[in-house]
C-alpha cells in the first residue's frame, strides 16, 4: 500500500530489533502503547506473533523505516482498533503517521469489509486527537484513568468511524486493486456472451424438445 508520504509492507524478522527501540520506555512508547515498559526483542517478537493484532511497517519512499501501525480485530466480525506510531521524533508533525492510519482504513473498509474501526487515545496524545477531530470520528466516550504515563493517571477517548460514514465522504477514495473499467468491461462481454449463448443453444434445444412432444 503506497501513499503519498510513505508506504506500508508487513512486518518482517529483520524489523523486530528496530521495533523494540520504538517500543522501549520512551515519548515514542507512550504514545504507542500507553506504557512505558521495558521489555528485549525477543520478547516483543513473541507477543507480536502469538497474539491477535496485526502490524505494517510504515517506510518513506526512499524505504527508510520510521515507524508501524496496527489492528486488532475486535470480539464482533468487521470491528477493528487501530493504533500505532512514527517512531523517529524529528519525522512527526510531517503528516507520515497521519497518511499511515488513513492507508489501512482504506485497507480494512475496501478489502477487509470492516464496518467499525475505533480509536483508543490518551489524553496526552496531541497529536492522535489532532487526527481524530480533522477527520471527524463520532466520540464514543471517555474512559477515566484509563492509563498511567508521567506518575499520572490519564484519561481515554474513544472514537470510532463506521463504513458509511467513511465512505459518504468525499475525501475518501480508496484506490480499487482492480480498476472499475475493467470490472465493467467484463460484465458487458459476459453478458452478451451469455445472450448469444442462449440463442444458439439453450433456445433451440428447448424448442427441439417442444416439438418432440
Amino acid at each position: 500500500m503506497e501513499g503519498y508520504l510513505v508506504k506500508l509492507r508487513p512486518i518482517e524478522e529483520e524489523d523486530f530489533e528496530l521495533f523494540s527501540r520504538w517500543v522501549i520506555p520512551s515519548t515514542s512508547s507512550a504514545l504507542a502503547r500507553g506504557s512505558l515498559e521495558f521489555a528485549t526483542t525477543e520478547e516483543i517478537k513473541k507477543d507480536i506473533k502469538s497474539g491477535n493484532t496485526r502490524y505494517a511497517m510504515v517506510l518513506t519512499h526512499d524505504d527508510r523505516k520510521i515507524g508501524f501501525v496496527s489492528w486488532q480485530p475486535q470480539k464482533y466480525e468487521g470491528s477493528y482498533v487501530l493504533g500505532g506510531v512514527i517512531g523517529e521524533p524529528e519525522l512527526w508533525d510531517n503528516g507520515y503517521g497521519a497518511e499511515a492510519s488513513l492507508l489501512i482504513m482504506d485497507y480494512l473498509f475496501h478489502s477487509r469489509n470492516a464496518h467499525k474501526v475505533q480509536f483508543i487515545n490518551g489524553l496526552y496524545n496531541l497529536r492522535s486527537v489532532r487526527f481524530l477531530i480533522k477527520n471527524k470520528v463520532t466520540i464514543e466516550g471517555i474512559m477515566r484513568d484509563h492509563f498511567f504515563i508521567d506518575g499520572e493517571y490519564h484519561d481515554a477517548v474513544v472514537s470510532s468511524i463506521l463504513r458509511d460514514e467513511y465512505y459518504a465522504d468525499e475525501q475518501n477514495v480508496p484506490q480499487d486493486s482492480i480498476p472499475k473499467e475493467e470490472k465493467r468491461l467484463i460484465r458487458e462481454e459476459l453478458h452478451e456472451y451469455m445472450n448469444g449463448y442462449w440463442k444458439e443453444h439453450c433456445l433451440p434445444e428447448l424448442i427441439g424438445k417442444g416439438e418432440k412432444k
